[in-house]
């Protein structure tokens, strides 16, 4: 793994963030997880966006430019020498004082982890996986907004850790009024009568960038998409699911705990979509040159 720690690239032992980081002390952060295609990032203008969008929702005012922070991507993705890339962008509020208010802190800190992608079993997606619902509930909007992709994951990786227990790959989680509304790390779609439905914003998700694609992809063919509000009985009696995360693309749901997703097998719209997806992805790189 190298590390760009406010514009220095380090390695994971050199890299120190003080205590008295707010990132550290509350968890006032965001943060992006990207990829690479060809060495290149993938979607980097749109994960910029969302980097800003989730600053704003926590007050946190970036002090860089989209040139500037592209540059240090590029700076640091030259400096590992891997043929493809994991990224994670994070931006914190910076060093302050114990307390709460941002104008304890003299400036944010930048912190990009780069590590090697590593391609995923092909089992996965030709056999497909189980999720569990879990218990813990997705955090309610006027608390903590699921829309701002918030370096506080404590909600996400309690729900992860219940999934795990039982043996599921993902945990799937549901908002305050019993609607289904993400998993932990990925976004859920599923299919029912060649209608693509998923989560609306409303129901308490973060919109991922994987997630628009796909929407898009499928309108185009075209598809019927519905963003709308779902339960948990729409998921057990669909003709076939899948998750939408940038590491690993589409990921085909056959089970949801001992409830079966239609056939139990990977279903050719999934199949489809994905297939698409790729020859998206190839379109926009070369399209970025």
């Amino acid at each position: 793994m190298i590390i760009n720690l406010n514009g220095q690239i380090v390695t994971p032992e050199e890299a120190k963030v003080p205590v008295l980081d707010h990132g550290f002390l509350y968890g006032a952060s965001v943060y992006e997880s990207l990829r690479t295609y060809g060495g290149k990032p993938f979607l980097l203008d749109s994960h910029l966006t969302r980097l800003r969008e989730s600053a704003d929702g926590i007050g946190l005012k970036l002090p860089w430019t989209d040139l500037q922070l592209k540059g240090e991507v590029l700076k640091t993705l030259a400096a590992t020498g891997f043929s493809e890339t994991s990224l994670r962008l994070m931006v914190t509020y910076g060093v302050g004082d114990l307390g709460y208010s941002p104008t304890l802190c003299t400036a944010p800190s930048f912190i990009l982890l780069a590590y090697p992608w590593i391609p995923s079993p092909a089992e996965l997606y030709e056999q497909g996986v189980k999720i569990s619902l879990v218990s813990v509930r997705r955090n309610l909007a006027s608390a903590m907004n699921p829309a701002v992709k918030s370096g506080n994951l404590l909600n996400s990786m309690l729900a992860w850790t219940e999934a795990q227990q039982g043996g599921a790959y993902e945990a799937l989680m549901l908002n305050y009024r019993g609607e289904l509304a993400e998993c932990a790390m990925s976004n859920l779609l599923l299919a029912k009568n060649n209608v693509l439905k998923t989560p609306a914003a409303e129901c308490g998700i973060l919109l991922g960038l994987t997630r628009s694609l796909v929407l898009e992809i499928a309108r185009m063919l075209p598809i019927e998409v519905s963003e709308t509000s779902l339960r948990p009985e729409d998921l057990y009696g669909a003709d076939e699911a899948f998750l939408t995360v940038t590491s690993r693309e589409i990921i085909p749901v056959v089970r949801c705990d001992h409830h079966k997703v239609g056939s139990g097998n990977p279903g050719p719209l999934t199949r489809l979509l994905h297939e698409r997806y790729r020859e998206k992805v190839e379109e926009l790189m070369k399209r970025e040159g």
